[in-house]
């Protein structure tokens, strides 16, 4: 598969599991699931979703853009997928969470001008996944620009490796939102992450800083 293909594929597949969650916390079934059930939206209507459709567009145009740019050092579309590649996911991911962790913690939580940047998220206090997508561009787009960053310095990777990064770093990012607490098994480490990002949005002043997963707070003495 191309690598352009390949974008594609995983922002399709990206779109399906947002309005797959979406829709499982808005359904009856999995009302019973929600984490914080009692608490309302904040945002509704046109100010929402003009943000969340506006920044799926702006999501899927950097990806692209990014992707575009930086092609010759994220990808060589002549590698094949192997077994040392599972490994280079793991530690694309873990590099990136690392590095997001201190990008979340110090300048969206303590530096004066992306600490407003990064309020705009936290209006919400019981995220869904819908409010996976209410952020400021700016924010959206520093994240997007640290993985790219992350998987030039280990690349260029093979269009599988780059691919399957994309679906867990998106796949994972819509999860920890999802605002459902599913006791099934499969689910549970899943919900866990998806708890703990609840708590963090909370207020402006909790932990649970890392985004993919709960490693670093643990280490770094911020998990909640």
């Amino acid at each position: 598969m191309s690598l352009w293909w390949m974008v594609t594929l995983v922002l399709l597949v990206s779109g399906l599991v947002f309005v797959a969650v979406a829709a499982a916390w808005s359904s009856q079934w999995g009302s019973q699931y929600r984490i914080r059930p009692a608490l309302a939206r904040k945002v509704t209507g046109l100010r929402l979703w003009g943000r969340v459709l506006g920044n799926m567009a702006l999501s899927g145009a950097a990806v692209f853009a990014m992707t575009f740019v930086a092609q010759a050092w994220l990808v060589d579309a002549s590698k094949t997928f192997g077994l040392g590649d599972a490994a280079q996911i793991v530690g694309i991911l873990l590099v990136y969470d690392l590095l997001y962790y201190f990008l979340h913690r110090y300048p969206f939580h303590q530096w004066t001008r992306l600490k407003r940047v990064h309020t705009v998220h936290h209006v919400i206090r019981a995220p869904t996944a819908v409010e996976s997508l209410y952020l400021h561009p700016v924010e959206l787009l520093l994240g997007q620009l640290l993985l790219t960053l992350v998987v030039c310095a280990f690349g260029p990777v093979s269009v599988a490796t780059y691919g399957i990064v994309l679906v867990v770093h998106g796949t994972l990012n819509i999860i920890v939102h999802a605002g459902l607490d599913l006791p099934f098994f499969g689910f549970r480490a899943l919900s866990f992450l998806s708890r703990k990002h609840a708590t963090h949005h909370i207020s402006m002043r909790g932990g649970n800083y890392a985004s993919l997963t709960p490693l670093w707070d643990m280490l770094l003495g911020t998990a909640e």
